[in-house]
């Protein structure tokens, strides 16, 4: 969004000095009067901004960079191109639950040989299936750490759901741990008799989500699953 702040500005500052501050718009002369070297304060403290993003005047109205401004109040600035929106702060409605899997999906996994991340349409768990789940699966005997990345970008306050063991696969307890942006969020014992439970894990303000589960060594390979229906809110 900088960037094409910086390009907006620059290009409107190259037309201007190319056409004598002139503009022609279907063959109608229209003049556009550009005014820099305007002072922002923001809550008694004067604004730095970049060469480039410099804010101006331009026919009565104030123009300024979307990202520094949003930036210094703490709010995260993103853009969708395939909708050409520019997002401030949250990128849903407040109370609005979105599947994480569509809001922030897993852009690197890591984990040991014999494990893997499977995104099927559905499991069953408990005799109740649910849709859309992220799954993370076992086949060796090793102690397995398994991993996923999700961005957040600082638009998100709960992550809720459930996490549950995959019915049809072996009786293993693990644990699943979450961190933002390295930092230990929650903890939650998985026993594999007592499944699935509930989660409630607070995100808010966080870039980067690390969902990690741990399958402990096992006495035969057969395959483990432990499902995740999360959401983000």
């Amino acid at each position: 969004m900088k960037q094409r702040m910086q390009g907006m500005v620059m290009g409107v500052l190259l037309t201007v000095l190319l056409l004598s501050a002139t503009m022609v718009y279907a063959n109608n002369r229209v003049t556009r009067e550009i005014t820099y070297g305007i002072n922002v304060m923001l809550n008694g403290e004067m604004v730095q901004f970049d060469y480039d993003s410099r804010p101006f005047v331009m026919d009565g109205r104030t123009f300024l960079p979307l990202r520094t401004m949003a930036e210094l109040v703490e709010l995260p600035v993103d853009f969708d191109p395939g909708t050409n929106t520019a997002i401030v702060g949250r990128r849903y409605a407040i109370g609005t639950r979105v599947p994480l899997r569509q809001a922030a999906p897993h852009f690197d996994t890591g984990g040991g040989h014999g494990s893997s991340i499977v995104t099927p349409a559905s499991r069953l768990m408990g005799g109740v299936t649910y849709q859309d789940p992220l799954v993370f699966r076992t086949t060796g005997n090793q102690e397995h750490n398994r991993f996923t990345m999700h961005n957040l970008n600082g638009q998100y306050r709960m992550l809720t759901g459930y996490i549950g063991r995959v019915d049809g696969t072996h009786m293993t307890n693990a644990t699943i741990r979450f961190f933002g942006d390295g930092v230990l969020l929650s903890e939650y014992e998985l026993r594999a008799v007592a499944m699935p439970i509930p989660i409630s894990v607070f995100v808010e303000g966080v870039t980067r989500l690390d969902i990690q589960v741990i399958f402990p060594r096992r006495n035969t390979t057969s395959a483990v699953e432990y499902a995740l229906i999360a959401f983000l809110e």
